[in-house]
């Protein structure tokens, strides 16, 4: 879990290449479902892209209970960027009831509000493969083509600076709680997210390997 720019998806899939794991990225899954010409899609569209607001639980509910049924049982998952409210707090309690099972760790990135909307301001992504981009470091100008593979590049809709700071301030509201809640039950491993994606990344490691 994290805030936006906190570089929570990056870590993620970090560590899905390592360990060999299966990605839950709920994020990822809405956007898809935003480029849908649905009538779900065109909400989620209007939500997320258009207004910078968060889709309701009863949407992400469906979300998750489909990407859990296409996940193999035998395997490890990274679930990222959730929980983000209470409500998927309790979903998950009661998911991992029925199948014997928890969360193995909890980590928390920790991010201040100026830094995550530095962050994202500068983030661009490419179009297509995805891959994560840094505005006046791996590009310099919106005509740059990615690095990596050559595709051009952009800025995700939802990452203005005013839907930014919509989502900033819905994160302390909503997602507080959460950490609370697992800070509490003795099981958020928190995060300092100022440093190298390697850093970060080692600092992760070092808790799954049983270092730390």
């Amino acid at each position: 879990m994290g805030s936006q720019g906190s570089g929570k998806g990056t870590q993620a899939k970090l560590l899905v290449k390592e360990y060999d794991l299966q990605h839950l990225e709920t994020g990822g899954i809405l956007r898809k479902i935003a480029q849908e010409d649905t009538k779900v899609g065109k909400m989620v569209d209007t939500l997320v892209n258009k207004n910078g607001e968060f889709v309701p639980w009863s949407i992400v509910r469906e979300v998750l209970d489909e990407a859990m049924d296409a996940m193999d049982p035998k395997r490890g998952i990274i679930f990222d960027g959730t929980p983000r409210r209470i409500e998927e707090v309790h979903y998950w309690e009661e998911k991992f009831h029925e199948i014997h099972s928890k969360f193995d760790f909890i980590f928390f990135i920790r991010l201040s509000e100026e830094e995550s909307l530095r962050r994202i301001s500068s983030r661009r992504l490419c179009k297509d493969n995805g891959h994560s981009l840094i505005f006046g470091k791996d590009v310099h100008s919106e005509e740059d083509k990615c690095p990596t593979c050559g595709s051009v590049i952009y800025r995700r809709e939802d990452d203005s600076p005013e839907k930014v700071m919509k989502r900033l301030a819905w994160s302390k509201e909503i997602l507080g709680p959460v950490i609370e809640h697992y800070k509490n039950a003795g099981a958020l491993i928190e995060i300092d997210g100022i440093g190298t994606v390697e850093e970060i990344f080692q600092e992760i490691k070092g808790y799954i390997d049983g270092v730390k």
